[in-house]
């Protein structure tokens, strides 16, 4: 008893020195320091209920219209899970969202964080009402817990003046001086719209210029009929032996046909010979030296063994042969001379090389009569009255 009472005396001796010390140094005792603001908190604890919960509110306080973030965060044992009831409604508060966290584990147990987010539009005091949060317990029993109500402040923006008043717009400022630099920036963009427009279109019309095709020159009619030709008379003994004249001669006829259509431009291939008699005879003189009627008979003799099935012999076979090499190589077209112009086939001069007759004759015209539409030596003899 008595030492108790001696140290009670001894701390308020000491107490007493070092007052009298602040005192004599001019000093004044500190007030304790005080905590740190901190976000306002509420808590929920039911003593039957194992589940904890504390809500913070930020900012509080606010102004008007400002985004309120209400934190509530559960704490609750293994086993149990919680839930925020949907459709909540925080009247006279605007909802605008509601997030929930994912479990979080605390080492007893496990931690929940939900995020209400609100809006408050009037000034004074106000009152977040309570509403309820949903366990489960380990048993799968339903229970609720009730977040008791929060108060917090709201100020308006316009506080600190009595009678506030919307300004009046600023009246609008006159630049009285160039732009260089935007105008510099417009007639460069004018012009880079302009140049790239005419760079495109000269690259479209380069794109869609007509390029040269440069392709083999055609092989002549002649030159093709006598390939054609030397290749079926080289097959021409084994068709014969076979029995197939029929086909020799249809081959021999197509090659004459293709060569008479593309020397003279006469559509003979894929026709009858009936077929291509009128258009022989209206050709007439395109055929020059050949006649009509002789490349009508030679058609013909090819169909008495195509249709009519005549077997000729190989003598005559390799004469027909020989006749339409004959008439390719009477058709076929001059080269241009130093002139400038054709040796037309079939002309005076050729005819007589042909037959190999000498000098004309003193019934043909001359190189040097005055009219060349004079008669030839095998027409007959005009007698001038």
């Amino acid at each position: 008893m008595i030492s108790q009472v001696f140290r009670q005396v001894c701390a308020a001796w000491i107490a007493c020195v070092w007052v009298g010390v602040s005192v004599a140094s001019g000093e004044e005792p500190q007030p304790q320091r005080q905590a740190s603001a901190k976000p306002a908190e509420a808590s929920a604890a039911d003593a039957t209920a194992p589940i904890t919960v504390v809500t913070r509110l930020s900012p509080d306080p606010s102004n008007i219209g400002d985004l309120l973030a209400l934190e509530v965060v559960v704490a609750y044992p293994d086993g149990y899970t919680v839930n925020l009831p949907t459709g909540l409604e925080f009247s006279p508060l605007e909802r605008v969202d509601v997030k929930e966290g994912e479990p979080e584990s605390t080492g007893t147990g496990w931690r929940r964080l939900f995020t209400v987010s609100l809006q408050y539009f009037s000034t004074g005091d106000a009152t977040i009402a309570s509403f309820p949060i949903t366990y489960v317990d380990s048993t799968g029993g339903v229970h609720t817990v009730d977040v008791p109500p929060r108060k917090f402040s709201v100020a308006s923006l316009l506080a600190n003046e009595a009678d506030p008043q919307p300004k009046a717009d600023d009246p609008p400022i006159s630049i009285s001086y160039p732009n260089k630099v935007a105008e510099t920036a417009i007639y460069a963009g004018i012009a880079a719209l302009l140049l790239g427009l005419g760079l495109a279109r000269v690259w479209s019309r380069w794109r869609r210029r007509v390029r040269p095709v440069f392709t083999a020159p055609p092989v002549p009619p002649h030159t093709a009929a006598y390939a054609a030709l030397d290749h079926l008379e080289g097959r021409r003994t084994l068709l014969l032996e076979e029995g197939q004249a029929s086909d020799y001669y249809v081959e021999l006829t197509e090659i004459t046909k293709a060569y008479v259509q593309s020397r003279f431009g006469i559509d003979a291939l894929d026709r009858t010979t009936d077929e291509i008699r009128s258009t022989l005879i209206r050709a007439g003189s395109r055929l020059a030296p050949l006649e009509p009627t002789e490349l009508m008979r030679f058609l013909e003799e090819g169909d008495l063994v195509k249709f009519a099935r005549f077997a000729p012999g190989g003598d005559v076979a390799a004469a027909a042969l020989e006749k339409a090499r004959s008439m390719v190589r009477r058709t076929t077209a001059s080269p241009v001379s130093e002139s400038g112009t054709a040796d037309v086939p079939g002309s005076s001069s050729d005819a007589t090389a042909a037959v190999g007759a000498g000098p004309p004759s003193s019934d043909s015209p001359s190189s040097d009569s005055p009219s060349s539409d004079s008669p030839s030596s095998d027409s007959p003899r005009q007698e001038v009255v």
